[in-house]
């Protein structure tokens, strides 16, 4: 069968015969014993270890990035690699639960001193040490009476679950997201899955059809295609009992409270949902990096602009956690010095083919009437420019900078009167909270030689619980969060239904934790290793490989060939 016809949108009896397949077996499912769910993630893993190249080559074709060039890494690790990475962790978890009846945590829980349960994720295991060496990443448990028991895996708590039907309707961005929202739902929920493609990447649907083929056969999970008209009759589908979704809010809002706009304000100022049914989702954000003054040397400001550049440029910028405002204070001489380093990068990096639809209109509307706009780079036919939008008014909440998700090329730039690192922290936080649309990630950078000052420290701690963020990384990209997979990635669950924001609920999570507010992650600003989501990056297509052959099979020798080309970078 051709291409083109495996892609056609899935006929309304195809779909009635699809869900309904899904509902008679999503008991039998849930009910499967360990061994056997374990002996399908193995199956899987395998599978996707030779269809990786497959994988990442399709990729590289989508987003118009030549195969052997660097950049073409990030379709090795944003795909195949992530994928191949949470596949090994669940396979881990399940085996634990097998053993012991929750998965292993890497460390103890920890007490906070304001009553709130830490629990270290990452490393999760000695080769994590080698993967990312000094990032840790830790979950804080939602607020409450100190000491509780940690919560896990409640699902494999159950003696006969019932079955429950999910429909997840994927990312159209970074292609691993589908697969990834599809494992959480089958693997941690226990739940049968019908996956809708977003028609943007729908590209990847026969890989996964081939990848996934011994759940597919079992009847445990359906792949269709087709647009906004599939998705509704999905989501309205009477045996479908979750939605799990990824993409813009206003789909959201359009599948929760309805598509007439009049309607759905009615809705929501009753709190009326035109669908009823539990709903997840992961929305988007305009990502914050806050850098705070003080003391950084040239090789540390020149690390944090690789770093920041590298956020920005990484899939031509269509990622939910690429910078998007960069938050610093004015007068201070390291803006300066970190916007021209900036500029440098940019200029220096070829521009990319904007390939998610809408794209070259958000760039007009946001370049439109603003007070400084620079552009980098000589785009070709089907391309945007890198570029740094300067002059806004941090008092001004309706601006469209603030409310608007770019979701292209634009980094914005935001300065506070605060200059002193404390006051300056409070400002950029509240700035945040109260400003900026979006509550998935943050980013805090922060001059390394201070966080051994008890006071400064104390500084950068109340900013991190203060700032409602699922994730919050300090001197290093939130995206490490999304890739790490142990680490839940999802929106603070402040966000509602009426104000949804970045959306609700957590995925990925492979130690199964309950009750999370957000997850914390913290690294070098300087390395021996250049961050492979550097634009500047060498060798990141052949780690990229390297990743995928080390998480399907993982041993010292092929993490010191991973480590190998890392350095090299």
């Amino acid at each position: 069968m051709g291409l083109a016809a495996e892609l056609t949108a899935a006929p309304t009896e195809d779909l009635e015969r699809q869900v309904t397949r899904l509902r008679e077996n999503a008991t039998r499912f849930a009910r499967e014993p360990l061994v056997k769910k374990l002996a399908w993630l193995y199956q899987i893993r395998e599978r996707l270890a030779r269809a990786s190249e497959r994988w990442a080559l399709a990729t590289c074709r989508h987003v118009r990035i030549a195969p052997d060039a660097p950049v073409a890494g990030e379709a090795w690790i944003l795909g195949p690699g992530a994928t191949l990475r949470v596949l090994r962790l669940l396979s881990g978890a399940l085996a634990d639960i097998q053993r012991s009846g929750a998965p292993q945590l890497p460390s103890k829980p920890r007490l906070l001193d304001n009553g709130q349960t830490a629990v270290r994720v990452f490393p999760s295991g000695l080769f994590d040490h080698g993967l990312l060496p000094g990032v840790q990443a830790e979950v804080r448990l939602d607020p409450g009476p100190g000491g509780e028991p940690v919560r896990q895996a409640s699902f494999y708590q159950l003696k006969e679950p019932e079955g429950r039907v999910a429909l997840v309707l994927g990312a159209g961005n970074v292609s691993s997201i589908p697969a990834l929202d599809t494992l959480n739902k089958l693997f941690i929920e226990g739940q049968v899955v019908i996956l809708k493609l977003n028609p943007v990447n729908e590209y990847v649907g026969p890989i996964f059809e081939d990848v996934f083929k011994p759940l597919i056969d079992q009847g445990y999970l359906a792949i269709v295609y087709g647009g906004a008209e599939v998705g509704s009759a999905l989501c309205n589908h009477p045996l479908v009992d979750e939605i799990l979704i990824t993409g813009s809010d206003r789909t959201h809002d359009a599948i929760v409270w309805g598509s007439d706009k009049v309607e759905r304000e009615r809705r929501r100022a009753l709190n009326q949902p035109l669908l009823a049914k539990p709903i997840t989702s992961e929305l988007g954000n305009i990502t914050p990096v806050i850098v705070v003054p003080g003391n950084y040397s040239d090789a540390e400001l020149n690390a944090m602009a690789e770093s920041i550049a590298g956020m920005v440029t990484q899939n031509a910028s269509f990622n939910c956690v690429a910078a998007k405002m960069l938050v610093l204070p004015r007068g201070w001489d390291g803006s300066e010095r970190l916007l021209a380093a900036l500029g440098d990068i940019f200029s220096r990096v070829p521009t990319r083919y904007a390939y998610y639809p809408g794209a070259r209109e958000r760039y007009q509307v946001l370049t439109r009437d603003v007070g400084h706009v620079q552009a980098f780079g000589r785009p070709g036919e089907g391309e945007l420019p890198w570029t740094l939008i300067r002059g806004l008014n941090p008092a001004d909440k309706s601006s469209v900078h603030f409310r608007m998700e770019p979701f292209c090329s634009i980094l914005s730039v935001v300065e506070l009167d605060e200059t002193e690192p404390g006051a300056f922290l409070l400002a950029a936080t509240t700035f945040c909270n109260d400003t900026l649309w979006g509550t998935l990630t943050a980013m805090l950078f922060v001059p390394p030689a201070r966080l051994d000052d008890e006071g400064f420290e104390y500084e950068v701690e109340t900013a991190v619980r203060q700032l409602g963020y699922g994730v919050v990384a300090i001197n290093q990209w939130s995206g490490v969060a999304y890739a790490a997979g142990s680490t839940p990635w999802g929106g603070h669950p402040s966000a509602t239904l009426r104000d949804i924001q970045s959306g609700r609920g957590w995925v990925h999570n492979t130690c199964m934790l309950e009750g999370i507010e957000k997850c914390v992650v913290r690294g070098p600003l300087t390395s021996p290793f250049r961050p492979v989501w550097s634009p500047l990056h060498r060798t990141c297509h052949l780690v990229g490989r390297e990743l995928c052959a080390f998480e399907a099979d993982p041993d010292l020798w092929r993490l010191s060939k991973l480590g190998y080309q890392a350095l090299r970078g």
